[in-house]
């Protein structure tokens, strides 16, 4: 499929401008795998305005805006990424004959809501999270898995000492662990700056995410740690892989996750990695081979030994780093973008919902249960159906979808 004449509306989770401080420079690519579309529009009630950014329209649209603006773009295919208020925003506001597809990112069931529904693909990022899909009544036939990537021509192992030295340069020397991720309960830092504590001095650990830096500075206050931790909101995209090259190991011990394109970068660049030994990571990770997966991943001594061991251990260390490298070859940008021009071919071939379908669609409220919605619907279309023929309720059903 060239493209040509096909447009793509995304609902994306977050605003540009998070984006943008977060050093994000692959938006074009990840929002329009292969170039499959010719035009790609973000609509959102996070942006104001307008404005072109890496090749994508970002259009303001406020709730009670964003179907009209939805249908004035006349998208092939709408898509949300998350399966909480965007999938309520994009489901509720769906438009006739239009395929709707949902990605869900994440196992943390406030960012899971029942309008995935209602929608026709529900995408799911590892298998951990479809299972969770299909948990709360979502037909396994609507499921499809679909990885992060990587671009492994640019997240690959640098080891000129030339190349690392800007980033060695802004901290003493000793052994680095190197925790990326936003400062929330998942990303688990508590443990980590408590397991940091049991290290020995020449241990430091740099945090590099968004969010509140003062609890967990005051945690490394508490355990005497405090001038061997280093707190940075950001790292451009692109100075992402001699991070992780120059580390003398990545340390993210989540407490949950939906996939951690983390994880797949580092190990791209060949970074030695601690992690928990949950899934996913454990579903692309393997211990001891690409991977020192962490089993008590909440007791700090067992993290801390761990650490120990891979930052220490030379053969271990080594053999780790080969066998991360050829891990992430199979998260390549070009294999998963390729799937991922698939599952949107399949969704373009889609045919208009049946009429049943719709008629819950067009009738449903953010966040009514199905049992909610079926019960309504028994109680207010059936008497209608008495009065009026199927053909009068199409039409105001139509009237409801337009």
């Amino acid at each position: 499929m060239s493209g040509v004449g096909k447009r793509l509306v995304v609902v994306p989770t977050d605003s540009i401008a998070t984006y943008e401080k977060a050093g994000y420079d692959w938006l074009g690519r990840y929002f329009n795998p292969q170039g499959l579309f010719e035009e790609v529009y973000a609509l959102s009630p996070k942006e104001s305005g307008e404005r072109t950014v890496q090749g994508i329209r970002f259009i303001g649209a406020a709730d009670r805006e964003f179907k009209g603006k939805l249908k004035a773009l006349k998208p092939d295919v709408v898509r949300a990424y998350g399966g909480f208020w965007p999938a309520d925003l994009v489901c509720r506001n769906r438009l006739p004959g239009v395929p709707v597809l949902v990605s869900v990112h994440d196992t943390n069931p406030d960012l899971l809501h029942r309008s995935v529904l209602y929608a026709d693909m529900v995408i799911c990022m590892s298998k951990v999270v479809a299972r969770k899909v299909e948990e709360i009544g979502t037909s396994p036939e609507r499921i499809r898995i679909l990885p992060n990537r990587v671009d492994t021509n640019a997240f690959r192992p640098i080891r000129d000492r030339a190349l690392l030295e800007p980033v060695a340069s802004r901290f003493p020397p000793g052994r680095h662990i190197l925790h990326i991720g936003r400062r929330t309960d998942q990303k688990n830092a508590d443990t980590l700056i408590r397991a940091l504590a049991l290290l020995p001095p020449d241990y430091a650990c740099i945090f590099v995410g968004l969010g509140d830096n003062a609890p967990y500075i005051a945690l490394s206050e508490e355990v005497g740690v405090s001038d061997r931790c280093v707190w940075i909101d950001a790292v451009k995209n692109a100075e992402l892989p001699l991070w992780y090259s120059w580390a003398d190991c990545l340390c993210v011990p989540s407490r949950w996750e939906g996939f951690g394109i983390i994880f797949i970068e580092a190990a791209a660049c060949g970074a030695p990695i601690v992690t928990s030994d949950i899934a996913p990571m454990n579903e692309f990770l393997r211990r001891d081979e690409s991977a020192c997966l962490v089993k008590d991943y909440e007791n700090p001594q067992s993290l801390a030994a761990a650490i120990r061991k891979i930052c220490e251990d030379k053969p271990y260390r080594n053999a780790l780093s080969a066998g991360a490298v050829q891990m992430a070859r199979q998260f390549d940008v070009s294999v998963v973008d390729e799937m991922e021009a698939a599952l949107y071919r399949e969704a373009l071939s889609l045919g208009r919902l049946p009429f049943g379908r719709r008629l819950e669609i067009a009738g449903w409220r953010a966040g009514e249960t199905m049992e909610g919605a079926k019960a309504r619907w028994s109680r207010t279309c059936r008497p209608l159906a008495r009065k009026l023929s199927l053909r009068r309720i199409a039409r105001a059903v139509k009237r409801r979808l337009l």
